[in-house]
């Protein structure tokens, strides 16, 4: 290495501009490079769709989610299965394992689904993960809901899912443009023909075929029979029988009209009650950024070419401002962080050449990891970025040069300063490196979504340090040789002051005070630790409320959308909000597993810094609770946040942060011991939102078909369900064509025949002799209950309480919880689980003990080939100590419980701790093989290295200073790491100097 070094030196020149050229380089690349709000943490789901018009949850459950589930039953990777069966729709979600792809999931479902046989002309499709959402937007314009849905099902929606990275785009509002017939009972009677009949020849108009080729002469022909129904004149002229040899037609007997479809859904924004809204999904780990850049054209050519000019499309949610935010955070954190990082160099080195080579390494590298990254194709986040510690990054070229100015005071001249510098400290820094690298191993041991969270910020990490390594020996040596010739470091009287300070309080502590504060530390660590409180992760703030208010089961769609418009008003209500777009029901191609009584609200709230009240978000939520609730006080509320509302459906099958799944047959008993959970849950202070997802209670009109009635009058069960479909809400005959546009025709009665029970057992049957009967004579008609929903997971029902933890201990609360519940009394085979973040808090845990138990072994060994001594390991692993103290301590102060985040902290400060303590034993063994006497040697020791260590732990610890005090939109998921390390870097470096040394008198010290 040492050519290498003296190759540096004697090209110093060339090194510099070979660097200047890389800058310019990775400044073009990182350009390239995309964002992401937050790393997807969810492993890859598929979830499948089927619609079953018109079934109730149980039949859905036995003749759709039950063979669907045993199809899909062992596939490779294949962890969980969740399912809802509801009315007219099942919703099942294939949970893999992190090592199988999303394609390679997505693709062994469809294998199976291909396999399974349903009942007719149901058919499963593949719905993509909600996590992916990027934007929403209302198509506008001044016409019909029919119109504007059209336009957006045909028309935008197709241009949007050509965008590259477009998954899907889901219409959700207005109605859906249908074709239909409206069939008068009287005259069926009067022309004598059946219902049955009119479907029949309905169907059989719709057709055209083809007959081949035909050679005329020298000419080809195709031969094509055009049938095709067009518009409403084609449907009113089509033949349904004769009467006297005279043609009967469906305008004889019917009024035939474009319609719509019935409604399944309402959407609305702010004071616009009713909107045609578009959701883009992109698929699954595809760049938001350079999606939403491609969207955002698309848009503008659809409203500048393709669209009539009154017909605008308007995102109202575009989730490039959230990703505009992070990147202005994590700018402002870094610049705050390298400025103070700055300052503390000029400070410890009093020289401003030294200091600003030595700073500038900071954006160098993370400019090269930047680039790295982009080439890689790797995204950057918040988190990934914002959690380096540019004080760590900087302490190997800190090591170096003030070991230059050290050797420089000691009377060396320039160049023998550098070459002995070089000699020095090449090998300790290289081991420094090493105990660095190896302290990260819990984080690339990882598995589940802390892996998918963190391990995107470990590899930066480390690119960064290694890039800080090699400019260290590079760039630094070169520049050092060029600029420092005659630059000398000068102390600020404050420091002389701090350090003969430090010197003396040395000499008042003995190796007795030093173990009792050692042993104290780590009593008071444990203490510490115990009563922290743990959470999986810290709430990121997205800036935006998403509630989720359940009206009674029993609720029509029309009086679920009223209410929703008042809580929409409830919401503007509050000035600190922006924009309110509200939902209610279920779109119709089944994408949400829900209900009339479902009502969703994404509440956009305005910046923090354009409030009138000094509040804060969590009080404001508080205040929406309360008020909600003086409106409608027994209904279920759940606050989340956008993203995070998806996220934790996705993770756990249950639209919420938290649930306790009771599982069990019996529906009946799932609910009867759901409410007990329930009730004695809601009285755990912390805990918020409790609701349970009803799964019984849902009225049904039954009419059963009479097989033997029926008979008597020559009807087949499924001439009497024709009726029954037709005069009800319609039946599907055929589709009607439009250019590439395709709409349903539907055959209904007249809706005076739905008005009561009453009317509806007088809804007539055409019998094949033209006479008529009521339903009642070949049907039993009366009310009764059944399931809402059915869920299921792992092939067993389960009823869900959902529940949020408003607190941020989140593992004391649901211990709590636990206590509260767990003299419940179940039937055999029934059995309580907690799901949600709190399983995923105890699993990360239980992965993160383990880990980190390896690595430290690992160290040991390290330490003990380095050091070949146990004692001296021993003395070693003390440093981490004092560290894991400061972080504990200065979470306590920062009121932050133990997190899968603040976890990460203390792993990326472990080696540091080890690096430091290791320095001082080195230099102390150093002193005592030259012949000096042990206490004399210790005080040489802190003497020689007290800058040292004192700097690199300042760096490190003003480095994540900005982060730790930051607030505001997602500042959140690194304020625990940052604290840890501020808090085990500042504390922890003079609880080092302090005790440590002390220690060094029980060092083995070896001859060589």
């Amino acid at each position: 290495m040492h050519k290498v070094f003296r190759f540096v030196i004697e090209n110093a020149v060339a090194i510099l501009l070979i660097n200047f050229i890389l800058i310019v380089s990775a400044i073009f690349i990182v350009r390239q490079l995309n964002i992401e709000v937050f790393p997807d943490p969810s492993p890859p789901i598929v979830e499948i769709v089927t619609v079953y018009e018109g079934r109730s949850a149980e039949e859905v459950e036995k003749q759709v989610t039950i063979p669907l589930e045993v199809a899909l039953a062992g596939m490779p990777g294949f962890e969980n299965i969740y399912s809802i069966s509801l009315y007219g729709l099942s919703d099942i979600k294939c949970r893999f394992s992190f090592d199988v792809s999303y394609k390679e999931a997505r693709q062994e479902v469809l294998n199976r689904l291909s396999q399974v046989n349903l009942p007719p002309n149901v058919s499963p499709s593949i719905n993509p993960s909600p996590i992916g959402e990027v934007m929403r937007y209302k198509v506008k314009g001044n016409r019909s809901l029919v119109d504007l849905r059209t336009i957006q099902d045909w028309i935008v929606a197709r241009n949007l899912q050509t965008v590259p990275g477009v998954a899907t785009v889901s219409s959700y509002g207005g109605y859906i443009k249908a074709y239909s017939v409206i069939v008068h009972p009287e005259k069926l009677i009067e022309y004598k023909i059946p219902l049955s009949q009119v479907i029949d020849q309905l169907s059989k108009s719709n057709i055209n075929v083809g007959g081949r080729v035909l050679e005329f002469g020298d000419q080809f022909y195709n031969i094509r029979g055009i049938g095709l129904i067009k518009n409403i004149s084609d449907i009113e002229n089509t033949v349904v029988g004769y009467k006297n040899n005279i043609p009967i037609l469906v305008k004889n007997i019917a009024d035939s009209q474009i319609s719509h479809l019935p409604r399944t859904a309402y959407v609305g924004l702010n004071r616009d009650d009713d909107i045609v809204m578009g959701v883009v999904v992109l698929r699954k780990n595809e760049k938001s950024i350079p999606a939403l850049k491609a969207l955002h054209e698309k848009i503008d050519y659809l409203n500048k070419v393709i669209l009539p000019k009154d017909v605008k499309v308007i995102p109202f949610y575009d989730k490039q401002e959230l990703i505009d935010k992070v990147i202005h955070k994590i700018t402002e954190t870094a610049i705050t962080g390298i400025i103070l990082v700055l300052v503390v160099i000029l400070i410890f080195l009093g020289e401003v050449r030294s200091a600003i080579i030595v700073a500038s390494i900071i954006p160098i590298s993370l400019l090269y990891t930047l680039s790295v990254m982009a080439i890689n194709k790797e995204s950057a986040n918040l988190l990934s970025i914002g959690a380096i510690d540019f004080g760590i990054i900087v302490d190997i070229p800190l090591i170096f040069i003030e070991n230059y100015f050290r050797l420089k005071e000691e009377g060396k001249n320039h160049i023998q300063a550098l070459y002995e510098n070089i000699n020095q400290i090449f090998k300790p820094i290289l081991f420094s490196m090493i105990i660095i690298l190896l302290a990260f191993i819990p984080l690339f041991t990882m598995k589940g979504s802390e892996s998918q969270i963190f391990m995107p910020m470990a590899k930066t990490y480390i690119y960064a340090l290694l890039f800080a390594l090699v400019l260290t020996f590079t760039y630094l040596l070169a520049g050092s040789y060029l600029f420092l010739k005659n630059s000398h470091e000068r102390k600020f009287k404050f420091f002389t002051y701090l350090e003969n300070f430090y010197l003396s309080l040395m000499e008042k502590i003995n190796v007795k005070v030093a173990i009792i504060s050692t042993v104290a530390v780590f009593i008071l660590s444990v203490i510490l630790f115990k009563s922290l409180g743990a959470q999986f992760l810290p709430k990121m703030d997205e800036g935006n409320i998403y509630a989720r208010i359940i009206f009674p089961y029993t609720i029509s769609l029309k009086k679920s959308y009223e209410n929703a418009k008042e809580v929409r008003d409830i919401l503007l209500s509050f000035p600190e909000v922006q924009q309110v777009e509200f939902q209610v029901g279920r779109p119709e191609d089944g994408t949400d597993p829900s209900g009339p009584f479902n009502s969703e609200y994404f509440v956009k709230l305005k910046d923090y810094d354009k409030w009138t009240r000094n509040i804060t978000k969590e009080e404001l939520e508080k205040e929406i609770r309360e008020k909600i609730r003086q409106k409608f006080p027994n209904f279920d509320i759940n606050l989340s946040q956008y993203i995070q509302d998806n996220l934790d459906e996705a993770m756990s099958g249950v639209k919420g942060e938290n649930s306790v799944k009771i599982f069990g047959s019996d529906l009946k008993i799932l609910t009867e011991k759901a409410h007990e959970v329930a009730d004695r849950i809601k009285k755990v202070p912390g805990i918020v939102d409790v609701g349970i997802f009803e799964e019984l209670g849902q009225p049904n009109l039954i009419i059963q078909v009479d097989r033997e009635k029926a008979s008597l009058y020559n009807l087949t069960v499924e001439d009497v369900l024709d009726v029954i479909q037709s005069s009800l809400n319609g039946r599907f005959i055929t589709q009607v064509m439009e250019e590439d546009k395709f709409f349903d025709l539907v055959i209904k009665f007249p809706d005076k025949y739905r008005d009561s029970i009453e009317d509806i057992k007088n809804i007539p049957i055409i019998l094949q002799n033209g006479s008529l009967i009521p339903i009642s004579k070949v049907a039993n008609i009366y009310y009764d209950t059944g399931a809402s929903f059915i869920y299921r997971e792992n092939y067993r029902r389960y009823i869900p309480i959902k529940f949020s933890v408003e607190s941020k201990d989140l593992a004391g609360t649901v211990a709590k919880a636990q206590e509260a519940v767990k003299d419940i009394k179940l039937p055999e085979g029934y059995f309580i689980s907690w799901s949600g973040q709190f399983e995923q808090m105890e699993k990360a845990f239980e992965r993160l003990k383990v880990s980190i138990g390896f690595t430290l072994f690992i160290i040991v060994i390290v330490l003990f080939i380095i050091n070949s001594s146990i004692k001296n390991t021993f003395i070693i692993l003390m440093s981490p100590l004092y560290a894991v103290f400061g972080g504990l301590l200065f979470l306590l102060i920062w009121k932050e419980p133990i997190s899968v985040s603040a976890s990460v902290g203390f792993i990326s400060i472990l080696g540091i701790a080890v690096l430091n303590a290791n320095i001082m034993l080195s230099t102390y063994s150093n002193f005592v093989r030259s012949g000096i006497k042990e206490e004399e040697a210790i005080k040489m020791t802190v003497k020689e290295k007290f800058r040292s260590i004192l700097i690199t732990g300042l760096t490190a610890s003003v480095g994540l200073l900005p982060a730790s005090l930051s607030q505001g939109v997602g500042s959140q998921v690194q304020k625990p790491l940052a604290v840890v390390v501020v808090g085990g870097m500042f504390l922890g470096t003079i609880l080092l100097l302090l005790f440590f040394p002390k220690l060094l008198k029980y060092a083995e010290v070896k001859e060589s």
